[in-house]
């Protein structure tokens, strides 16, 4: 019995450092770069998970560059990956990303286009507001646009209430909410 109980507890460490996997920043921005297209998606949902926490978030520059980089080079990746991506850059907050994100804006899949818009207002990156102002327009998606109002308010740029006041009126009710949400995040 006892030498069963060796092998068993010695089984039991092998499969756990076997089948240990990483869970730092660097690590899934790793398997994002290098992994399958399956490991790539989930890996990328991962970093955002993990970015979402501040004490977890890589504050070097080295870090910043290299999601800019994956971000960049997922242009053609499954949408999924794009997605969770700028998610995660949005959950840091942090507006050296902005730039990276105004790319975003062009994707042709919808889903990745609102998570870089959402992004944008996370990270409240003044400078996009003229290119989200683009996104309020009637003859976008709702979709779209209520993402783009968040993120203006989100972003609190006073400079936006001339364009959100009209969209008190809209005929869709879930605008004439974010927008009334957003003013008053800008004290209005």
């Amino acid at each position: 019995p006892f030498v069963i109980t060796v092998f068993g507890v010695l089984f039991f460490f092998m499969w756990q450092m076997l089948s240990n996997e990483s869970d730092s920043a660097y690590d899934y921005l790793n398997e994002i770069r290098i992994g399958s297209a399956t490991k790539r998606w989930q890996s990328a949902f991962e970093l955002a998970k993990i970015l979402g926490n501040p004490d977890l978030v890589p504050k070097d520059e080295r870090f910043i560059n290299e999601l800019k980089s994956v971000y960049r080079n997922s242009i053609h990746d499954k949408s999924e990956v794009r997605t969770y991506l700028a998610l995660a850059m949005g959950s840091t907050g942090n507006s050296n990303y902005g730039d990276v994100l105004l790319e975003g804006l062009k994707d042709e899949n919808i889903q990745s286009r609102i998570a870089a818009i959402k992004a944008l207002g996370q990270v409240r990156y003044n400078v996009a507001l003229s290119q989200l102002s683009q996104y309020i327009d009637p003859s976008i998606s709702n979709d779209i646009r209520l993402s783009a109002i968040i993120a203006m308010g989100m972003i609190g740029d006073t400079i936006s209430k001339p364009e959100l006041l009209p969209l008190l009126d809209d005929d869709e009710p879930n605008i004439r909410w974010e927008s009334a949400v957003a003013l008053a995040k800008m004290n209005d």
